[in-house]
C-alpha cells in the first residue's frame, strides 16, 4: 500500500525534479511487493493529476510538468522491468493515442497492464495518424484496440475514428480512456456496441479479468 506520507514525499521529489529520490521511493515499494496497480494509481497517476492541477493554477511551470512526466515515464519502465508477466495466453492488444494527442503516459500504463496480464501487446504511442492505426490493425489483428484521448479538442476526431473503425472492423473490441472523456462524454459511446469506456486502471483490471 502507498501511504499518504510516501505519496507526499514522492510528489515533493517529483516537483523538485529529483529523479534519484523518486526512483528510490519506487524501488522501496517494489521491494515491499506493493502491486503495480497500487503504484500506478496511488503514486504515478495521482501525482501527475496533482501536478496538472498545479499547472492550471499557475503554481507549477510547464518545464516542471514536463520533467515530472519524463521522470514518471522512466519509472513506469522500471516497474515493468522488475515484474514477472503472466504466461502469454494468445490474446492481443494494440494501444495507441488519437491523432494530435501527445500525452502517451496513460496509454503506456494501459499497455503495461495488458502485457503483465499475459497479452501480446503492441504500443504505438502518441500522435498516431488514422491511416497508421488502421494499417496496424490489419497487420496485427488484435483482439482489443485501446485509444487514449486527453486533449478535449481531439474528442470529435476520436468519434470519427471510432465510427470508421466500427465499419471496417465490426468485430474489433475497442476501449477508450483519458481525461478528455470525463464529465459525461462517455455517454456518447453507447451508440457504438463494441466500444467500452474505461475511466480508471481499476476498470481496466476488471475488463482484462472478464475478457473472453
Amino acid at each position: 500500500m502507498v501511504s499518504e506520507s510516501v505519496y507526499l514525499h514522492y510528489l515533493s521529489s517529483l516537483l523538485d525534479g529529483d529523479k534519484e529520490q523518486c526512483t528510490q521511493i519506487v524501488n522501496t515499494l517494489l521491494d515491499r511487493e506493493v502491486s503495480v496497480k497500487e503504484i500506478y494509481l496511488r503514486l504515478f497517476q495521482r501525482s501527475l493529476y496533482r501536478i496538472g492541477e498545479l499547472w492550471e493554477k499557475e503554481r507549477c511551470t510547464i518545464a516542471e510538468e514536463h520533467i515530472a512526466t519524463k521522470i514518471t515515464e522512466s519509472l513506469v519502465d522500471l516497474v515493468v522491468a522488475r515484474m514477472d508477466p503472466a504466461p502469454k495466453e494468445g490474446k492481443s492488444a494494440l494501444i495507441t493515442c488519437i491523432d494530435k494527442e501527445y500525452h502517451e503516459l496513460g496509454a503506456r500504463m494501459v499497455a503495461n497492464f495488458f502485457e503483465l496480464s499475459g497479452w501480446h501487446t503492441n504500443f504505438i504511442g502518441s500522435n498516431t495518424p488514422r491511416n497508421e492505426i488502421i494499417s496496424h490493425i490489419k497487420k496485427r489483428r488484435p483482439n482489443v484496440l485501446g485509444i487514449s484521448n486527453n486533449f478535449y479538442i481531439n474528442f470529435l476526431r476520436l468519434l470519427k475514428l471510432i465510427d470508421e473503425l466500427q465499419k471496417e472492423f465490426p468485430d474489433l473490441d475497442i476501449i477508450v480512456g483519458g481525461q478528455a472523456l470525463l464529465e459525461g462524454k462517455d455517454e456518447l459511446f453507447k451508440r457504438f456496441p463494441k466500444v467500452k469506456y474505461l475511466e480508471s486502471l481499476n476498470d481496466l483490471e476488471e475488463y482484462i479479468e472478464k475478457y473472453e
